[in-house]
């Protein structure tokens, strides 16, 4: 090797030495090639004497055509298509010669190469000669494959913007989320999974787009390779990400109290504080399903209280949005009432859930589960639930109303994680069909689980422990306007008010967005106050609110509210103020402008925060009507739209629908 004859041979040797990462060798007299290399290397010295044009291409090196390619097996071994041989050309830059076999479970469902076994094709730089038919058809799959690039989705190619509008992630976070991606057998056969994949996946569940529709912007072969796609994406997400960010299994007790039972929770609703306690909201939301043809499946999934089929996954949730874990689905026939959920949960799951729970643990839950209460007593489990109304009653007590206030000031992140569910993943808010409903538990698991990890949790603005004390002292004042109202007969005495209109009020004190919002102990009330106000002023047909004010008391104000529910049934709300001559309130002073307030409502007898019908009146009145712009629902779909009971047009609500201010 180290004499002039061999010099281009020695130098062919070196390169193919330095192109397989060997180390360098010191060449001598005695230095040798063995019989393959040489035999090789002579055929590549005969090929560019032959044609010293020809080009070098990275050739595989298994080229054996009695054994497979990958593990050398000698049976059930094929020839590889030229569509597979040209991804491994376009991917790894290795040509494969038309004659290499290979086993079929290295295969994917469309005849590719499994991509982690790419980095282990050993290939070799020399002269190759492809002839020209073999060339020919060749360069036309080279060139089907560059016209139809433009086909499909490439998450590369998509700005940050334009990937969250297709997934519930950010780039950042899917690469993350591939990680997770391990394969899984799926028809007896183990499948990998793409980062295609893995975005049609997500794709479907955030756009709730049908098989057909991402079959053509996925550029899959089928609709059929879309869904068996979809259900190994969804079985590899449940075998390792589902578990590690939703579940009991997925975070300890401890881990559970520290990091997401908030110290307003605890505050408001542990006796003793200083003992933090597992603090959990529990609800039941609805997976809407299409008709079965068993009669079965229909009585047991049709609800009377929606009127429609559907199924009841059940949410278990932290005071600051964290989903503990997503139990069912359920049916939702009378047998599966929220309490009878609940209490299978407890019976099927009974050596970890009530392992997990212990004693002195509260729960947040509604009316609904009533039934189990006996259950979680027997468990020692605390649980808050909103008060009933008694036998005879058409109005909450303001004991009962204060309670059943702090219990909602905290239920509602179910309700949120609910709509989270819907909003964020539209295929869960969309009416299933049967197939999928089958596997409604996965879908809903894998989207809790993409919540947890990659979505902020539920923060309550300007609500901490001293705002919960403040709470608890407001709950144990009475209401002294509802104990005047009922002594004194003011629901009936007509002849005790004179009517005026807002503006024969000028002496109401001004109230910003920030006073009304500690008034109300909360933003929801203030939000629906526009609807409220609106709706008044349609119904009664007048350009001004309507109010009555106490002949021998001004300051004492009775407003008439019509109810969001029921046509005929009108509210009756009693405000008394102090009337306040300056341009607007200190929130700090110690004067209170709003002296006290009640509602005829089934919760307007509270005196912690208001009811919508109060909150309402006092937003037009110390608010809204001294903003020069407020906006309005907008009602054009009642000039747009017919109505056989020949109600009157919403020309008034065409007056008052203005420009945008924002009151959140």
């Amino acid at each position: 090797m180290n004499d002039k004859a061999n010099n281009i041979k020695r130098q062919i040797a070196i390169t193919r030495r330095d192109e397989l990462g060997h180390p360098p060798l010191h060449l001598d007299n005695n230095s040798r090639l063995c019989l393959n290399c040489n035999r090789a290397i002579n055929d590549e010295i005969n090929i560019i004497e032959a044609d010293p044009a020809c080009l070098r291409l990275n050739v595989l090196t298994q080229s054996a055509s009695q054994t497979c390619v990958i593990c050398n097996a000698q049976e059930d071994i094929g020839r590889l298509t030229i569509h597979c041989r040209v991804n491994v050309f376009i991917e790894v830059n290795i040509y494969i010669p038309d004659n290499v076999r290979s086993c079929e479970h290295h295969l994917d469902e469309n005849g590719m190469f499994h991509n982690r076994l790419l980095p282990g094709l050993r290939f070799i730089n020399r002269p190759y000669l492809i002839k020209g038919p073999q060339l020919q058809l060749f360069l036309q799959h080279l060139r089907n494959v560059s016209a139809n690039k433009v086909k499909g989705i490439d998450d590369k190619n998509l700005t940050e913007d334009e990937f969250k509008c297709i997934a519930p992630v950010s780039k950042q976070q899917f690469e993350e989320l591939f990680t997770y991606c391990d394969p899984v057998y799926y028809n007896g056969k183990l499948r990998q999974i793409k980062r295609k994949d893995l975005l049609m996946f997500l794709c479907k569940m955030r756009q709730g787009l049908s098989d057909d529709f991402l079959k053509i912007i996925f550029d899959y072969h089928s609709r059929q390779t879309v869904s068996s796609v979809a259900a190994c994406v969804r079985t590899s997400l449940l075998e390792r990400f589902v578990p590690t960010n939703i579940g009991l299994q997925s975070i300890t007790r401890e881990n559970f109290i520290e990091q997401h039972v908030t110290e307003f929770a605890n505050e408001l609703y542990n006796p003793r504080p200083a003992e933090p306690k597992v603090i959990a909201v529990i609800d039941s939301t609805y997976a809407y399903v299409h008709k079965s043809k068993s009669f079965r499946v229909l009585r047991q999934s049709y609800c009377f209280h929606k009127n429609r089929h559907l199924l009841k996954p059940t949410l278990i949730v932290a005071p600051d949005g964290f989903i503990l874990m997503i139990c069912g689905p359920y049916f939702s026939d009378a047998g599966n009432n929220d309490a009878n959920i609940i209490r299978e949960e407890f019976e099927r799951d009974a050596n970890t859930l009530r392992e997990w729970f212990q004693n002195q643990d509260i729960v947040l839950v509604d009316r609904g589960y009533r039934d189990a209460v006996p259950l979680l007593q027997h468990l020692g489990i605390d649980h808050r639930m909103p008060a009933f109304l008694q036998r005879g009653h058409r109005q909450l007590s303001t004991e009962d109303g204060n309670e059943s206030r702090i219990i909602t000031k905290n239920r509602w992140v179910v309700e949120a994680r609910n709509g989270h569910l819907k909003s964020v993943f539209k295929f869960l808010g969309q009416t299933m069909n049967l197939q999928h409903a089958q596997n409604l538990s996965g879908f809903y698991r894998i989207a809790g689980a993409i919540l947890n990890r990659y979505h902020p949790l539920i923060n309550m603005q300007d609500v901490n422990a001293e705002f919960a004390r403040q709470m608890l002292q407001r709950s144990t004042v009475p209401n002294a306007i509802q104990a005047r109202v009922e002594v004194d007969n003011l629901r009936l005495r007509n002849g005790q008010w004179r009517r005026l209109y807002g503006e024969d009020v000028p002496d109401f004190p001004l109230l910003d967005l920030g006073y009304l919002k500690d008034l109300t102990m909360g933003i929801y009330q203030i939000n629906l106050a526009p609807s409220y106000i609106q709706d008044k002023l349609i119904r009664e047909n007048d350009k001004e609110l309507q109010l009555d004010e106490h002949i021998n008391e001004p300051g004492f104000l009775r407003i008439r509210l019509f109810s969001r529910f029921r046509n005929v049934v009108k509210h009756q709300i009693f405000i008394a103020y102090t009337a306040n001559e300056m341009e607007n309130i200190d929130n700090n002073a110690d004067n209170n402008p709003i002296s006290g307030y009640y509602c005829t409502c089934q919760s307007g007898a509270r005196s912690l925060g208001t009811c919508a019908h109060v909150a309402s009146v006092l937003w037009y009145l110390g608010f809204a009507r001294h903003q020069p712009n407020i906006k309005y629902p907008d009602t054009s779909l009642l000039d747009t739209t017919l109505d056989a009971a020949y109600r009157q047009p919403a020309d008034i609500a065409q007056n008052i629908n203005v420009d945008v201010i924002d009151i959140n």
